[in-house]
């Protein structure tokens, strides 16, 4: 796992939540539910296909102390970056690995 030290960014744990629109569909509403460190590596990136753009897709393991309740679906807020949630692997450890994607066209 990583060292302490390797934990250098501030990053807010966000949970999705559907919401009536002005219109009577649905839209998602991110509800902030923790501000915690985390380590962030960078693992790859590739394209989808986008309607008539390519995506890109880059994709990134973030380990945070343990927070629990996190699942996919979930977000992560790095700056100006949206990272959603894909996966969480949780070995009961002190820390959890989350596997996130950042879609930007």
């Amino acid at each position: 796992m990583s060292a302490l030290s390797a934990m250098r960014a501030r990053v807010k744990l966000q949970s999705p939540a559907r919401v009536a629109d002005e219109i009577g569909g649905v839209a998602i509403s991110w509800t902030n539910e923790a501000d915690v460190w985390a380590e962030i590596e960078a693992r790859g990136v590739g394209e989808t296909a986008a309607f008539d753009a390519n995506a890109s897709r880059a994709s990134y393991r973030v380990t945070i102390n343990r927070f629990d309740g996190v699942r996919a679906g979930w977000r992560i807020a790095w700056d100006a970056r949206r990272l959603r949630v894909v996966g969480v692997a949780d070995d009961g450890a002190a820390r959890i690995e989350l596997q996130c994607e950042e879609e930007t066209l």
